[in-house]
């Protein structure tokens, strides 16, 4: 949806994250706009395209935190995990988090088996965040995704 939008996509993880990234990818359509680089990138490489980008949207991760250190806006989205315990450390930062009263489970598997804390949280709102801090940043660049952290360009 957001390179349906005009936005450059960069999907950022690990190696045991690749078929998540081709997943994001396949969904694309293969949109020249997104590009998967899961397990593609050194740690070096990923720090220097999170530092490139306007906006990166994350799972509660490392990579999360890292685009947090390089002064990126950082679009947290929090099921299980807890802001209040592991914060993106920058004020650029805007959270999804629903708080139910199950979580935060800290669980990688739902133990309700409803997954509620991730999947009330909606596409649209957080979609609609990213455009907005992008129209009102510099243009150049944005980061996002869910599991692996995604990059993104905005065209003009």
């Amino acid at each position: 949806r957001l390179a349906d939008a005009g936005v450059s996509v960069w999907i950022l993880g690990s190696a045991k994250e690749q078929a998540l990234g081709r997943e994001i990818a396949a969904d694309s359509g293969n949109d020249s706009r997104l590009r998967d680089l899961t397990g593609a990138t050194s740690l070096t490489d990923a720090i220097d395209l999170l530092g490139a980008a306007t906006v990166a949207v994350s799972n509660d991760s490392g990579l999360m935190h890292v685009a947090a250190a390089a002064g990126t806006h950082v679009v947290a989205i929090y099921g299980s995990s807890s802001p209040n315990f592991t914060p993106p450390l920058t004020e650029r930062r805007t959270i999804h988090c629903l708080r139910l009263p199950c979580s935060p489970c800290f669980e990688r598997t739902c133990p309700l088996h409803h997954l509620q804390c991730l999947r009330g949280i909606g596409v649209d709102s957080v979609l609609d965040g990213v455009l907005e801090i992008l129209q009102g940043a510099a243009p150049v660049t944005a980061a996002a995704a869910s599991g692996p952290v995604a990059g993104m360009r905005q065209h003009d």
